[in-house]
């Protein structure tokens, strides 16, 4: 049996391979896999370049309310510019794709974003969605868990993001993943923040995208 796989392995687009070949390997380094607390077996990955139409179709996809939650304005799809940024950006930036296999067809029903600023490359602003039909299931805080994984990675000691104040649901997830509250960044947004500087609490990193591991709901 492989080892582990790592989240500070993963390293895109360097570790892209076409989407055939790399369900074909399926590889350590580049893949992790849980089961959500119903037993849903979800792999997460990191998005390449090829990745982009999977990723605009999937925001098409979104209800309207779910992608103004998202992007914190109204919006149908993403722009030129968002799209080049998927599976780009260097190991500081990516995009990491949650899917499932139903009928030997990969279905994308989740992503997260990061990005690391470069001030002083110690905050990483993060943001993340599920799919309308997918939502409850605990995939958010599996969403949620990797990200941070992939921060402490990159030396990151705090995690923020900006959240409307409508979104009671993102608001409650992150609640539940430690964070607290920051300055506002205006008044329809609330900023979340979470330091983890201090030695994580809970299922180690090296152990996150082992196969068949459960996590919480």
């Amino acid at each position: 049996m492989p080892p582990p796989a790592r989240l500070s392995d993963i390293r895109c687009p360097a570790d892209c391979v076409p989407p055939r070949e790399a369900m074909l390997r399926a590889q350590p380094r580049s893949f992790g896999a849980a089961r959500l607390p119903d037993g849903l077996r979800v792999t997460v990955r990191p998005a390449c370049p090829w990745d982009a139409g999977r990723v605009q179709d999937y925001v098409r996809g979104l209800s309207l309310a779910s992608r103004y939650d998202r992007f914190l304005a109204p919006v149908n799809e993403l722009s030129p510019a968002e799209l080049a940024r998927v599976g780009g950006g260097g190991p500081r930036h990516g995009t990491l794709i949650a899917e499932i296999k139903i009928g030997g067809v990969r279905i994308m029903i989740g992503e997260a974003r990061y990005a690391v600023g470069s001030s002083d490359g110690l905050t990483c602003e993060i943001a993340l969605s599920v799919a309308d039909a997918w939502r409850g299931r605990g995939l958010g805080t599996l969403l949620m868990d990797y990200l941070e994984c992939r921060a402490r990675s990159l030396g990151v000691t705090t995690l923020v993001g900006d959240v409307l104040r409508s979104n009671t649901a993102m608001r409650t997830l992150a609640r539940k993943s430690g964070f607290g509250l920051g300055v506002p960044a205006d008044a329809k947004l609330v900023r979340i923040v979470k330091d983890i500087s201090a030695a994580r609490v809970g299922t180690p990193c090296a152990q996150r995208a082992t196969a068949g591991l459960p996590i919480a709901a």
